[in-house]
């Protein structure tokens, strides 16, 4: 019995010892750490691919080796890649996925952010972006002031308390909305000003196509519309307004609440903010050490943002998307199947009534 105990054992040992043998992984500096992708349209086949690779400081006269290939599939360029780099190109790393415009607008964006997702080594939290230009020209600019190219490009979608205004869309994030009958797509819009980079805008898509972008500012208000109850600050100038100018607000902290009217057929939204924030800088007429004037100002900057909210939607409704979701304060009260025509009926035909109410808790800088 015992000596039959010991061959097992004997044989098991082989066994394990030939198996990490055949299947043995290489060592770390066999392998290229993919940082962030770019891809390019080139026509309805072939497309642009360039990765970065950050290298170790001290190991490499530069910070972040870049390589690009012309490709028709996703894994047959990283392959020709491998092969240039003289690495195998892994994405376990992967943070930011980059494509130009043109990409965008063409709908081959989804089959590949499609794959990605597919990808068990790329994580679900990868950002999504949109270059205005060339996107491979953003991994391989040079930035003075952050010399770690794929460090700066992280940090910059990484969501913080002034920037919120952005979505900041993640692979998951955009198979979420791509899949929802509810949902519209929104992607930040990046553009390389001079030495830095910058979100300069938001890109809309109407199914798998970009449509249009709109403002920084007015994806703070759709921020606002989706429910997030701290925002990001915010810069008012008042136009045909005798007393007031201009004023910054910080702090904002904003009370959501939708009601619908339930009706397909004659649908009504009901839409109530309330916000307060601290007013950090006026340039106007009024004393805001006055309990009244402050009052007006209140009243002022109500109107002021009622205003900016109903453009805002009534551009939406032209564009004929809902990235806010409002659909689903009819879907939920609907029996039977949702599909994306109900939701474009409600699009087309949603009346809305707007109601903004603004508090300021503080008062900084007066001129």
């Amino acid at each position: 019995m015992r000596k039959i105990i010991v061959l097992m054992l004997i044989t098991c040992s082989v066994f394990i010892m030939g198996c990490t043998q055949v299947g043995q992984r290489g060592s770390v500096e066999d392998f290229a750490l993919v940082s962030s992708v770019a891809l390019d349209y080139v026509n309805d086949k072939e497309m642009r691919m360039t990765v970065s690779i950050p290298q170790p400081m001290g190991e490499s006269p530069v910070l972040t080796e870049v390589y690009s290939a012309n490709t028709e599939m996703i894994q047959e360029g990283l392959v020709a890649i491998s092969s240039e780099a003289d690495k195998m190109i892994i994405l376990n790393q992967l943070r930011t996925i980059l494509f130009n415009e043109e990409f965008a607008k063409s709908g081959k964006m989804n089959e590949v952010i499609e794959h990605f997702y597919r990808d068990s080594t790329v994580g679900n939290k990868v950002r999504l972006v949109i270059v205005k230009d060339n996107a491979g020209d953003i991994l391989k600019a040079d930035y003075p002031e952050n010399e770690h190219m794929d460090a700066y490009l992280n940090d910059l979608f990484q969501p913080k308390l002034h920037n919120s205004f952005s979505p900041f869309t993640t692979v998951q994030e955009y198979m979420n909305t791509q899949t929802s009958p509810i949902f519209h797509t929104m992607i930040p819009y990046l553009e390389k000003k001079e030495k830095s980079l910058k979100i300069t805008s938001i890109a809309l898509f109407d199914d798998e196509k970009m449509i249009q972008t709109i403002t920084n500012h007015e994806s703070l208000l759709i921020q606002a519309l989706i429910g997030i109850h701290k925002l990001s600050p915010m810069a008012i100038k008042f136009k045909g307004n005798e007393h007031d100018q201009q004023l910054f607000l910080e702090q904002i902290k904003n009370d959501l609440k939708v009601k619908s009217n339930k009706s397909l057929e004659s649908p009504e939204l009901s839409i109530s903010l309330k916000l307060e924030g601290v007013v950090v800088e006026y340039q106007g007429k009024r004393d805001l050490s006055n309990a009244d004037e402050s009052k007006k100002l209140e009243k002022e900057i109500s109107k002021h943002i009622k205003k900016e909210i109903e453009d805002l939607l009534k551009k939406l409704q032209e564009l004929e998307v809902d990235p806010v979701g409002f659909s689903e304060n009819f879907r939920m009260h609907h029996k039977g199947k949702w599909t994306e025509e109900l939701t474009q009926k409600l699009i087309d035909t949603t009346e809305y009534k707007v109601d903004v109410e603004f508090k300021i808790l503080n008062t900084g800088t007066i001129k």
